[in-house]
This record gives C-alpha cells, structure tokens and sequence, in this order.
C-alpha cells in the first residue's frame, strides 16, 4: 500500500469516527432539547433566561441549525409560545441532523466495506446511493421544519410581535446531496455493467 493510500485510508477512517461523535451529539442536542420542553411545559414559571444568561433582554433570541427566535417580551418577561417552539425546532432539527450523520456514518463503512450489507470496497453500492438521497431529504426536511414553525409562531405569537428567522442553507445542501446520489446511481449502474463483462 502507497503512502497516498495509507492516508487516504486514515483520512476514511478519521471522517467515520467523526460522523459518529457529530451524529451522538446531535442525538444528545435532540433529547435535552425534548426533555427542556417536557420540563417547560410542566413548570412555565421556571426562569430559563436566568439559568443561561440572566433575564430575557428585549428582542433577544436564541438560534439553534439555522432556525432563531426572539424569546423576550417588550416588557422583559420571557415568551413561552416562543420557547415551546424554539425547543421543538431544536428537538426537530438534532433529530434530522443526527440521520444525516448516520447515514454519513453508514455510507463511509459500507464503501470500505464493514456493513453486513456492503458488496465490497467501493462507494458505488445501492445502498450508498440510497443513503445519499436520504441526507438529501433530511436536509431538506429540516428547512421544512423551520418553516413550519416559524409559520406557526407567527399564527400563535402574532405577526407584529414574532421575530423568527429561517436559513436557507440546508435546502442547498439538500439539493447538493440529491444530485450527488444521482452520480452514484450512475457509478453504481456502470459498476454492475463492468462486473457483468468480467
């Protein structure tokens, strides 16, 4: 094996431990922010700006992978239906995020060919391919998400008291990861011709 090889490999497998600890983390994200809500939902008079960085200031927000939220009343108070939402938005978007990193995970172990369902060391499987459409979707999905719950915060808070905002940035990389699937199917299609000539 080639020094380029050998580090290639490395590279491989160093992208595949950190697939796993972004993928855990974000499980981690998803949970507290599920368990926050739980918790909010049960005690509303709970001071959560103070246990984060003192009362909520007016026209602060909290953010969380593209989606923020402005969580103070003109009067200083902390808004709950914007709580709720921004916990759910976080709980959500980990969610996703933490499937796209599984399948990041899964297409780089199936293409070195340590999944019980990989057909040998080479990225142009169906599975992969599979797999790669799907990052696209949960991408997409997440901005859905986001969407959705700033639609309803406006509907919910009202229009001239909801400051919400959405990024765009995973409906690119969505898009990206279809077309990229698209290239794989392609590989994986003249893969299967070239194995069928041999």
């Amino acid at each position: 094996m080639t020094n380029k090889e050998k580090r290639f490999e490395m590279l491989t497998k160093a992208a595949t431990v950190f697939s796993k600890l972004f993928e855990v983390g974000y499980q981690i994200l998803a949970i507290g922010m599920m368990v926050g809500l739980v918790l909010f939902v049960i005690d509303k008079s709970f001071d959560w700006g103070a246990l984060v960085r003192g009362d909520p200031e007016i026209g602060e927000q909290l953010a969380v992978n593209g989606f923020s939220i402005v969580i103070g009343n003109s009067d200083g108070t902390l808004n709950n239906a914007a709580m709720i939402i921004f916990l759910l938005a976080g709980a959500m978007s980990g969610e996703l995020m933490a499937w796209v990193f599984r399948n990041v995970n899964l297409v780089l172990r199936t293409t070195q060919g340590l999944t019980k369902f990989s057909q040998g060391k080479t990225p142009f499987q169906k599975d992969n391919v599979r797999m790669i459409r799907e990052i696209g979707i949960f991408f997409i999905s997440i901005t859905v998400v986001h969407f959705a719950l700033s639609s309803l915060a406006v509907l919910i808070i009202g229009p001239e008291m909801a400051e919400v905002s959405v990024g765009m940035g995973n409906i690119v990389a969505g898009v990206l990861m279809l077309c990229l699937s698209q290239v794989f199917a392609l590989g994986q299609k003249m893969q299967e011709d070239v194995d069928g000539l041999v």
